[in-house]
């Protein structure tokens, strides 16, 4: 479990606003769990391709091709990642940008992975080397609860019938920009994805032909 904090740099301008207000916000933004979102997907992905391969095999030795490789990591796009976060959006009022109509706390999910399908895999037979490269970690899906949403007025005249929808649309953009300058997040996130690739490829590796090296990055 690993927690990140965030800065407290959109409150400061709701404390100048007064006390009765500034109580009300909440004091920091936090990820507060961090949850190793591997590999139900993956598992699945090898529980399935891994026999299939190793069951149509012949007497003479087979040999490891990028093929071979491929349809051992069958997955697409996969989380690797999710953490649980609570934060504050600021909605300011679209005609005087510089005052604030409300803040809005909320709670989300956040997941991060990579596309399998931009994976690069090569295989040097002569060299007894199986290299794969990763592609580069993103925020895969960001999931607001709803329900979650709580709102502090500064500007009566925002509480309408629409400002759920228009609240929502502000914490999804909020907790992108947030987690996108988290670096814990795509750091644990890369290293599942690691994970994941050795244990889907490394048995059928050792299985085919135990003098390969398997290097991944």
């Amino acid at each position: 479990m690993e927690k990140t904090t965030i800065p407290e740099e959109k409150l400061e301008k709701a404390a100048e606003t007064g006390d009765k207000a500034k109580k009300k916000i909440p004091e920091n933004k936090k990820f507060l769990a961090v949850v190793a979102g591997i590999v139900l997907v993956s598992i699945v992905a090898g529980i399935l391709v891994v026999p299939k391969i190793l069951s149509s095999s012949k007497p003479e030795p087979e040999v490891i091709t990028v093929s071979t490789l491929e349809k051992i990591i069958n997955v697409s796009k996969l989380s690797t990642f999710t953490a649980v976060y609570n934060g504050i959006a600021q909605v300011m009022n679209e005609k005087k940008p510089e005052e604030t109509d409300y803040y809005v706390s909320y709670e989300a999910r956040v997941n991060a992975g990579i596309d399998f399908e931009k994976i690069e895999i090569s295989v040097d037979s002569e060299a007894k080397a199986i290299n794969i490269d990763i592609p580069e970690v993103y925020i895969t899906e960001v999931n607001v609860d709803i329900s979650s949403l709580d709102f502090i007025f500064y500007n009566k005249k925002a509480n309408t019938s629409t400002v759920t929808q228009e609240a929502f649309k502000a914490c999804e953009e909020d907790v992108r920009r947030e987690s996108e300058q988290q670096a814990a997040i795509f750091e644990l996130a890369q290293q599942n994805a690691e994970n994941v690739l050795t244990a889907l490829t490394r048995p059928i590796v050792e299985q085919l032909d135990s003098e390969y090296t398997l290097v991944i990055d």
